[in-house]
């Protein structure tokens, strides 16, 4: 199925943003840094996060909005490489499914034994031809414990207040001299007044998902070149429209989020453009060495 790793990866996301979205724990995103009752390793990993934020706010003239910014380049900078072999993995996949589609299509309606592991053979031959791993759609996993919890601290810090029923609780964070102004916006924990920050994530994510669907030139498998658009593009297009509904409606009631979001997005946009100018540049010597 053309795009078919992409489209899962977009259905985890999907996952992701309605668990994000606090359906399953809502209690917990009304909830102090500290707090217990959250899974053990998520708890511990959200409370060194929080607890670097506030000492990077700090550090900034007490500015939250500056400690969310840097953490958030932070921890997108570390997560580069796992991004760069995801991105190249996928752009491999790009190049390798119209031969995988023709393969689809020769074996169509052939269920016997006997075809079904001549398929699986050709299969394996496409991806060994490109150098794909099936594992490697496994990779963007590895950066979703930071992702959660980095989704927590800034849901969380703003309503820590070191309080429960007013009553001192040992390992709850107080991060109540941090300033949580930003430009128009009072209260980095509330709505943008004016929903100018939830614009900006609808229009940003719009615009990376059109990007990053685009497949470059230099990608195109022409010899192999399909016409027309198919049902797998277009879920995955659904899909993404989905996404980038889902995070605007999150956005639209913490300004917090949207601002991690814009900067988080941003920084994508700038990863899979120089990934693409890499990735271009390294086809292009390869093809000069053949």
């Amino acid at each position: 199925m053309k795009n078919s790793t992409r489209i899962q990866l977009l259905a985890v996301m999907v996952v992701m943003v309605l668990l994000l979205s606090g359906c399953n724990s809502a209690e917990m995103y009304t909830s102090p840094v500290g707090v217990e009752g959250g899974v053990g390793w998520v708890q511990w990993t959200v409370e060194q996060i929080a607890d670097f934020t506030y000492w990077i706010s700090h550090a900034t003239g007490g500015y939250y909005f500056a400690g969310l910014i840097i953490v958030t380049l932070i921890v997108r900078t570390a997560g580069w490489p796992i991004y760069s072999k995801s991105n190249a993995m996928t752009m491999k996949m790009q190049q390798a499914q119209p031969e995988l589609d023709k393969i689809k299509e020769k074996y169509q309606g052939k269920t016997d034994d006997t075809s079904q592991k001549k398929m699986q053979a050709e299969t394996l031959a496409i991806y060994k031809k490109y150098n794909i791993n099936p594992l490697g759609c496994l990779l963007p996993f590895l950066q979703m414990p930071i992702f959660i919890a980095m989704y927590q601290v800034v849901r969380r810090i703003p309503l820590s207040d070191g309080m429960v029923d007013n009553v001192l609780v040992d390992g709850v964070r107080d991060f109540t001299d941090l300033n949580y102004s930003f430009l128009w916006i009072k209260d980095l924990g509330g709505a943008d007044p004016f929903y100018i920050l939830p614009i900006l994530v609808g229009a940003l994510m719009f615009l990376y998902q059109r990007y990053s669907m685009k497949k470059p030139e230099y990608m195109q498998n022409k010899k192999y070149k399909t016409s027309g658009v198919n049902q797998s593009e277009k879920t995955m297009k659904m899909m993404s429209y989905f996404m980038v509904f889902m995070l605007v409606s999150i956005a639209w009631t913490n300004a917090g989020i949207a601002l991690y979001w814009i900067v988080g997005n941003a920084y994508q946009f700038l990863q899979t453009y120089l990934n693409r100018r890499s990735n271009f540049k390294k086809m292009s010597q390869e093809k000069s060495i053949v």
